[in-house]
């Protein structure tokens, strides 16, 4: 009978310790960022607070970047 207790006692511990882990989650995740376009064929204009970025090609564009002044990144 002790056999029988002391495996359900050890059975019970790993089953309460498992459901007590955190939930594994991918660290590569990450969420996609919103991407605002400018200019190009359909003449789209960056939202308040963004600036217009190149490439300022015919019918490509450009992208939209936080901040009204500054330079553009590459």
């Amino acid at each position: 009978m002790k056999f029988a207790i002391s495996t359900f006692i050890t059975t019970l511990v790993v089953l309460v310790q498992v459901s007590a882990e955190p939930i594994a989650t991918s660290k590569s995740y990450q969420p996609t960022p919103v991407v605002y376009h400018c200019g190009g064929p359909n003449a789209l204009v960056c939202p308040t607070g963004y600036r217009c970025c190149g490439p300022f090609l015919q019918g490509v564009g450009g992208t939209c970047f936080q901040g009204t002044t500054g330079l553009c990144p590459l």
